[in-house]
């Protein structure tokens, strides 16, 4: 009979950077692609569900559901928020909630308009879903550890959110304008 003391080899599944570990990380990352492929069938085949429509086209629900995103990006936020206020160890507690719920962003979207929209409302799901992809294909993602890289994805995906929330913040303003 074998016994193996667990001191001295411990499970697979427990090791840092063990293959289970990885994939297990990167959970989310697959997440997000099989909703932006969903996503992306729905709108290259004009596919639409009548029900979402119907919900889509009433005032409250279209407040409602845009509130929801407001929150949803709001919370996105946070993580930065810390490391701008020096909480790093909190802000890297919290990066893999950040980019599970990260991955949602399709669905997100998909619950307030089932298109991408035209003029600056083409404009605005454009730069939302180019947060996304830069979101999904990460450093951890890609896999590449050069600083250089890091510092280009960082100040791009954070030049994408903030245009976001101007854009959004102009879409809020038309919205509202001309009702």
């Amino acid at each position: 009979m074998l016994v193996i003391d667990k001191a001295v080899a411990p499970p697979a599944s427990k090791k840092s950077g063990s293959a289970t570990t990885k994939i297990r990380g990167k959970n989310y990352f697959y997440l997000g692609l099989i909703l932006m492929l969903l996503l992306g069938v729905f709108i290259a085949y004009e596919w639409r569900w009548a029900w979402l429509s119907e919900l889509q086209a009433d005032d409250v629900y279209k407040q409602l559901s845009g509130f929801a995103i407001l929150t949803y990006l709001a919370h996105q936020w946070h993580c930065s928020v810390l490391r701008n206020r020096g909480l790093m160890r909190l802000a890297g507690r919290l990066i893999h909630r950040h980019k599970v719920i990260g991955s949602l962003a399709p669905l997100i979207f998909f619950t307030h308009s089932q298109t991408i929209g035209f003029g600056y409302l083409q404009l605005l799901s454009l730069v939302y879903f180019a947060l996304f992809f830069t979101g999904l294909f990460n450093v951890e993602t890609m896999a590449i550890r050069n600083a250089w890289f890091h510092t280009l994805w960082v100040i791009v995906h954070v030049t994408l959110a903030t245009g976001l929330l101007f854009l959004m913040g102009y879409h809020i303003y038309i919205s509202y304008a001309y009702r």
